[in-house]
């Protein structure tokens, strides 16, 4: 079959080139359509439960539904896990979904569970929604600005809101800083005391100004008629001027009120540069092409630019130029690896060979790049470092069947029966080795949860470049190498030089001494590397991720809780001020602030007046090494350094605000309470874990709780290299709960009489809707003393019956308390989490677990659940998914060698080189300053099946020798493609081992694992391969 497939390839040379043609065509078009982002999605599918009930306590509202919802949830296997976070008044059930279950049928489960609780709760609460969680990729923030009223900005901001809405593939666009316009209506508690007014029935009498709703229809002969009112009067002066009768006295609204067209108190309040403004907030979907999406917002925000002469339009925090120079950075790595293995074949065997291997390599990223656009996979820092990872390994392939082609037309064969010939008979060795390398990437795919989601995108992508690549080299390649090997006249001793010649005399010379002393030069060998192997082990560091640098830094706090929006601002502000101050315009681009939202250290984000998230977005990085300065520019696609002239890291930038900002502001008092509660500095990084260290406490006793993370926290304090600590065990704001005493209740006040009548006084409730030109306009009541303390003792009300007044104070008992600002469960059970970032260059998260363990086991033992969470929880995890990856990986490897050796010796020989490469791997980690790190430990994994192929190539030969002369001559064979495939394996990596910067640093361990880790198994397979066969076997 494969000898049929062949012969069509050469023999139809026309239709073939116009296949490849044809290719590289769809491959045009797959890359155009392909989604670009910096890395691939890490998040589960979720399922989100969202609900409330106003006025009720955190604690009620986990009793009376949550909990029942939560067990509900449990029970359905397709649940992974249960995040839960209740405040008073909401809550929220954020549930991960198991991978491959129905999203959809999930959801119609969870919805059935919500109708079932639904008999169980208060009649007038509203159903929990339940919904699938769209996942949304950020892309750029609009600033709207200018020398305007606010009103103005905002109208603006919504006119470009609906302009962006029409384009596709952008999945959200919220406003930040937007409020709506509304009637505001403030009663004058003293002036309605002088008219003798009861405030509930003056709100009664404000709520029924106006109505929305239609009356019906009146249906004549011929005649339509549909009537409604006017829906309340459009100005603040004409409503004013209502008359209104409360208890037979009647009044104009304006005497006991002011009335005003006002915008309502916002949520969040966004600043660009110190300065506040409207902003827009743009993400994208799954499938948006960031590149092409961001260039057509550009566009707009030029129209509208023109459009506008006194708003400013702005985009700033645009990933899309992030995202278009980290793919340039990998594409021109890729093209001057591309060079490097050709100019090395090139000068190493001869030109016709480098251009026939040379032109294969793109044919593989062609076929690739199709089949990754099939199967929906993004172009990203990932799928393209796993192509960067696997251009070494591409050709192997390619210079095994051209060089043997190349042999069998020195035998004096014609192009075309030497294309045939020699690429049918490398095919099952070339498969095998190709399996092999599958094999050891593929089991990769078992690893689960996010960091399976993060990571999985390598294994694929190195795969289906490697099967396409040996689809290229038994379809084009035997086409190209026909008609590149037929041109010109055909010369023998240029591919068999005097090069060749000496390394091979070399090596067969150090070979026959070692064999000469079998026994003993294997004993040594084996000896210097189990020895070497331990050594390097004991003194390599362990983490989950190696740092990078990134784009933007992270500021973010929480100050007294006591602090509302605006008080916020102010401090903001201030710090707003302090950083502009210190930070240099060669690093800082811009600083944006949004008061009333934070990021959580669990990367969830959380609302509040007294939060606030600041974003530092720093210029490029200036290129600091040869590659980036040099080669970058030329090889990348669309090159533009005009931004990169930052000296700094990301990191030593946040370590500086860290020793010069935050000091001075967490010092800072508010009413002898600290100011600040929470003020974090950080970088974030990319994978699936947020915080370096992550322990839960859980026990029923809060004191207790408590008592045991002030415990953890100091510990973590002394320890040096750890920094920012921090816990979610916030208490909330003082709460005033209401008990209407004994003789309350004789006068006939009840708890739910009492609140409808003071949230008018003490909350901008709403009474009222009505219509102006511009849509629904909302009427709202508040009270003009509301601000006062004092107010809610001495606040007056009128008993039901109506017969008399009474102080507030009277009737009801005044209990102060606080609780904690939320109640977090996860799968059901109460909460509490600290958290802390560790200096890599001082300690590691597995040292700092290891100090703390004997603390949480004495903890434990008090009766206090800890739950380990962040790194420590991963690691755990990762040691036993790549322990299962290795063994499935070397039982795949096993068998495919039993296959084609038909033998379990054989193959048993190869499987030792594995564990004996590692020695290469750590020793390149060292040499090159970094930890080990779970990039690595993969590229350990996927080490095994290059090794094997090298020792594939070099036992297929020497197997059958009955003496040393023999084993020396067939050794010396495979010198020249052993060496070549190892070179140009380790010169594809060599810009990632050695050049790697940015984001690229993720993937830069998996390179080293690999690429010293080849280079060292070369030595293997040249000399422990040879004797190890010799002493099995006997050989003399």
């Amino acid at each position: 079959m494969i000898s049929s497939f062949i012969r069509f390839a050469v023999d139809k040379p026309i239709i073939n080139h116009i296949l490849m043609a044809f290719m590289l065509v769809l491959s045009g078009f797959a890359y155009q359509n392909i989604a670009k982002e910096i890395f691939p999605p890490s998040t589960l599918d979720q399922i989100s439960v969202q609900g409330g009930y106003v006025g009720t306590s955190a604690d009620v509202l986990d009793k009376m539904v949550v909990t029942s919802i939560e067990d509900e949830l449990k029970s359905l296997p397709e649940i992974d896990t249960l995040y839960t976070s209740i405040q008073n008044g909401s809550f929220s059930i954020n549930a991960d979904i198991k991978p491959g279950s129905d999203t959809q049928l999930v959801l119609s489960d969870v919805k059935d569970i919500i109708s079932k609780t639904r008999r169980d709760l208060p009649a007038d609460m509203d159903e929990p929604i339940a919904r699938i969680v769209v996942h949304e990729y950020p892309l750029l923030l609009v600033a709207v600005s200018g020398n305007v009223e606010k009103k103005a900005l905002i109208d603006a901001a919504d006119a470009l809101k609906s302009k962006l809405a029409l384009i596709h593939d952008l999945s959200s666009i919220e406003i930040r800083g937007d409020t709506d316009e509304e009637v505001i209506i403030t009663l004058d508690q003293k002036k309605l005391d002088a008219y003798g007014l009861d405030k509930s029935g003056v709100y009664q009498a404000i709520s029924s100004l106006s109505s929305i709703f239609p009356a019906g229809t009146l249906d004549g002969q011929g005649d339509h008629l549909y009537i409604s009112t006017i829906n309340g009067e459009k100005s603040a002066k004409a409503l004013g001027e209502t008359l209104l009768s409360v208890g037979g006295k009647s009044f104009r609204l304006k005497d006991v009120a002011e009335v005003y067209y006002g915008l309502g108190d916002p949520t969040q309040i966004s600043h660009y540069n110190g300065k506040q403004n409207i902003s827009l907030n743009i993400n994208k979907s799954k499938e948006g092409n960031a590149i092409a999406l961001s260039k057509e917002i550009r566009k707009i925000l030029v129209e509208f630019n023109e459009k506008y002469e006194d708003v400013r339009f702005e985009a700033y925090t645009d990933t899309s130029i992030w995202i278009k120079n980290r793919l340039n950075l990998v594409s021109s790595n890729i093209l001057f690896g591309l060079i490097l293995v050709f100019m090395a074949l090139f000068l190493s065997v001869n030109i016709r060979i480098a251009w026939v291997v040379g032109i294969g390599i793109p044919a593989s990223f062609f076929i690739t790049l199709i089949i990754m656009d099939m199967i929906g996979y993004s172009l990203n820092m990932l799928t393209l470092l796993g192509a960067l990872i696997a251009l070494g390994m591409l050709v192997d392939e390619a210079i095994v069947v051209a060089e043997n082609i190349y042999r069998h037309m020195e035998m004096g064969k014609s192009p075309r029966d030497a294309a045939i010939e020699g690429a049918i008979e490398m095919f099952p060795a070339v498969l095998t080795a190709t399996l092999t390398t599958v094999f050891a990437f593929l089991p990769l795919l078992i690893m689960s949860g996010k960091m399976g989601m993060f990571m999985q995108v390598l294994p694929v992508m190195i795969s289906v470049l490697l099967i396409s690549s040996l689809f290229e080299a038994f379809y084009f390649l035997p086409l190209h190498s026909k008609e590149f090997f037929a041109m010109g006249t055909f010369k023998k001793e240029k591919h068999d030089s005097s090069f060749w010649k000496s390394w091979v005399k070399w090596y067969q010379g150090f070979l026959e001494k070692l064999l000469e002393h079998k026994k003993w030069s294997l004993s040594l060998i084996l000896i210097f590397i189990v020895l070497g192997t331990m050594g390097m082990a004991k003194i390599t560091k362990f983490q989950l991720f190696p740092e990078f640098d990134a784009q933007q830094v992270y500021l973010n706090g929480k100050v007294n809780i006591n602090n509302d929006l605006q008080d916020t601002e102010v401090y903001v502000t201030q710090i707003e001020e302090a950083l502009l101050e210190i930070l240099d315009e060669k690093e800082m681009d811009s600083v944006t602030s949004v008061i009333g939202f934070k990021f959580n250290k669990d990367q969830s984000f959380e609302l509040g007046e007294n939060l606030f998230q600041i974003f530092i977005n720093l210029h490029e990085k200036a290129p600091e090494n040869f590659f980036d300065k040099y080669i970058n520019p030329i090889f990348s696609l669309e090159y533009d350094g005009s931004d990169m002239i930052r000296e700094r890291l990301s990191q030593e930038i946040a370590k500086e605000i860290q020793e010069r900002i935050v000091p001075k502001f967490k010092a800072q008092e508010l009413h002898e309470e600290k100011l600040y509660e929470e003020f974090n500095v950080y970088v974030q990084q990319a994978g699936i874990v947020s915080n370096d260290i992550e322990i839960g406490f859980e026990h029923p006793d809060r004191n207790k709780m408590l008592t045991a993370m002030k415990r953890v926290e100091a510990k973590l304090e002394s320890i040096n290299g750890v920094e920012d600590i921090a816990d979610n065990a916030n208490e909330g704001e003082r709460e005033l709960k209401l008990r209407v005493n004994e003789y309350g209740q004789q006068l006939g006040f009840s708890e739910g009489y009492v609140i409808s009548v003071l949230k008018g006084a003490f909350l901008k409730a709403e009474y009222a809707k009505m219509f102006n030109k511009e849509g629904l306009v909302r009427v709202k009541i508040e009270d003009v003393y509301k601000e006062d303390a004092s107010a809610i003792r001495n606040f007056k009300l009128t008993t039901p019956d109506g017969q008399q007044v009474v102080r507030l104070a009277n009737i009801c008992d005044f209990t102060y308390q606080k609780s904690f600002v939320k109640i977090f469960k996860e799968d059901g059970e109460k909460v509490r989490s600290l958290y802390a970032r560790v200096e890599k260059k001082i300690i590691t998260p597995v040292e700092v677990m290891q100090q703390l363990k004997p603390l949480l086991e004495e903890i434990q033992k008090e009766g206090v659940k800890i739950i380990i969470k962040g790194e420590e929880k991963e690691n755990a995890k990762l040691k036993k998914e790549l322990g299962q990856a290795l063994m499935i990986a070397l039982f795949l490897i096993f068998i495919t060698l039993v296959w084609m050796f038909n033998s379990l010796v054989l193959p048993l020989i190869i499987l030792t080189t594995i564990p004996l490469s590692l020695f290469g791997a750590l020793v390149g980690t060292k040499l090159m300053g970094i930890n080990m790190t779970m990039p690595g430990m993969m590229g350990v994994i996927g080490l095994a099946g290059v090794v094997v192929n090298d020792g594939l190539i070099m036992l297929d030969f020497i197997k059958g020798s009955k003496n040393f002369t023999q084993i020396q001559e067939k050794a010396g064979m495979r010198l020249r493609p052993i060496l070549l495939t190892s070179v140009t394996t380790v010169l594809g990596l060599s810009s990632l081992m050695f050049f790697a910067s940015g984001q690229a640093l993720i993937l830069q361990p998996m390179a080293i694992s690999l690429g010293f880790g080849i280079a060292w198994a070369t030595v293997l397979n040249l000399y422990y391969v040879p004797l190890m066969y010799a002493v099995i076997y006997r050989v003399k």
